[in-house]
């Protein structure tokens, strides 16, 4: 293989921090970092270190990410001053998505991990960064130990540290502060904390992709069936299709099981089919495959239990079998977490989510599911009373066929609302011009699930 110029690395890394994320982002970025390498260019080198982690960190691979950190960190204790700002910042940065990774790594050994939080805080300390990420960092890995007395102090330290240059995003935070509010079991904390970023006012790369995906069951609990609607119908076109995101997709799909939308739950399912296999992030895949499997857990109570499902690492498998493989897998992996942490709360808590009774009977979400045909007659519970049903039903017929979305006849704010969602998921080209009606009404301005679907009918268009 020739070697390749520095020009010819330097365009390969830009075209890398471009690509989607993906196997086949990391592969280019692995190359162009070996690359990079070759020439001696310290420089050069440190640059590609850093795209790779990138690269890592936007895949189900990111735990891969500690490798070239370590490397990166390396180059730094040689020579800081060779850092430029930015440069600096980056690492620096990065020192939580490492925290984060190791978490996720259970065969780093516990005393590894509570040590590197001490060489996180120290060097943060050193560099003139505040507490705030260290205590939250913290604050995770003893709730995983099951030292909530510990967590609920990082948590309070958390919250009551200035924030800096190194504090996450405030969508971020809200994140896992309304996360944290769930593990306790006060859903209407969460949801409060959460506001800011289901309304739109607080986002990100990643959010309100996460908080969507993560607030459904707390919605359900709540009884407030018309938001989980919104939040499914929004979360999941955001986060269709990233790697990243599995854990939300497995939310998803563990909603649908639980609210008798078994058909929907079967359909994302097969887009995301090609992660039903082990990953190379544990902790996503004990996220993802645990949302799969309270789906097939209730196809099979639904009588389903034989009929054909997606493939597991090639080979064909009925519901049953893939339950079991994928309940043996995923066992295993929470078992690994529970010796590494010393306490048996992931396990636990595995358990009891793929255990879970339906919430409720059938919730309409308003769009139609071609369930795989061997399961096209999954039987439906009672439907969720209310304006929810109402809408829905409005929205799609279950018999007679009708106007698509575009043409139905004029009416109310909340009908156009509705037939606007229903182009949109249906993919209908008039979905554009309902949306701009949607935006033009000044009753969007006081509604806003309405406001947050107009803003991100407006992202993605």
């Amino acid at each position: 293989m020739s070697t390749m110029t520095r020009e010819e690395i330097e365009r390969g890394l830009a075209e890398n921090r471009r690509a989607p994320g993906g196997a086949a982002r990391n592969a280019h970025a692995e190359a162009l970092s070996a690359a990079a390498e070759a020439t001696g260019d310290r420089e050069l080198f440190r640059e590609a270190l850093d795209t790779l982690i990138n690269a890592y960190l936007y895949s189900t691979e990111s735990t891969k990410m500690l490798v070239p950190f370590a490397r990166l960190l390396q180059e730094y204790d040689k020579d800081p001053g060779a850092f430029s700002e930015w440069a600096a910042h980056s690492l620096f940065w990065q020192f939580k998505w490492v925290a984060t990774a190791i978490g996720n790594s259970p065969e780093v050994p516990l005393e590894s991990a509570i040590g590197w939080l001490d060489e996180m805080e120290r060097r943060y300390r050193i560099a003139g960064y505040g507490e705030r990420p260290v205590r939250e960092s913290e604050l995770w890995l003893a709730h995983a130990t099951g030292d909530d007395e510990r967590a609920g102090r990082a948590y309070a330290r958390w919250q009551a540290a200035e924030r800096d240059d190194m504090s996450d995003c405030h969508a971020c935070e809200l994140n896992s502060q309304g996360h944290y509010a769930v593990l306790r079991g006060d859903d209407a904390e969460a949801l409060e904390v959460w506001q800011p970023v289901l309304t739109g006012e607080r986002t990100c790369a990643e959010e309100p992709h996460r908080v969507l995906a993560t607030s459904l069951l707390p919605l359900v609990r709540l009884g407030r069936f018309d938001e989980a609607r919104s939040a499914h119908l929004r979360g999941y076109r955001l986060a269709r299709g990233n790697e990243s995101l599995l854990p939300s997709i497995g939310r998803h799909i563990e909603f649908c099981a639980l609210t008798g939308n078994e058909s929907r739950g079967l359909e994302i399912l097969a887009d995301h089919a090609a992660h039903v296999a082990p990953l190379a992030n544990l902790s996503d895949q004990l996220a993802f495959h645990g949302g799969v499997l309270v789906l097939l857990r209730r196809l099979k109570e639904l009588g389903h239990g034989q009929s054909p499902a997606v493939p597991y690492e090639g080979v064909p498998h009925s519901v049953s079998e893939l339950y079991e493989a994928l309940r043996a897998g995923t066992l295993d992996i929470a078992r690994r977490f529970d010796a590494r942490n010393r306490a048996t709360r992931t396990s636990e808590r595995f358990l009891a989510r793929i255990g879970q009774a339906p919430l409720t009977g059938m919730l309409p979400l308003g769009v139609r599911s071609s369930a795989l045909s061997a399961l096209s007659a999954i039987p439906q519970a009672p439907a969720v009373p209310g304006p929810a049903r109402a809408q829905a039903s409005a929205s799609v017929p279950a018999q007679a066929p009708t106007q698509t979305p575009a043409q139905a006849p004029d009416g109310g704010f909340a009908e156009l609302v509705e037939r606007a969602r229903a182009a949109r998921d249906s993919g209908h080209p008039g979905s554009d011009a309902l949306w701009a009606e949607v935006a033009l009404r000044p009753e969007a301005a006081a509604d806003p699930l309405a406001a947050a679907d107009v803003a991100d009918h407006r992202a993605l268009a």
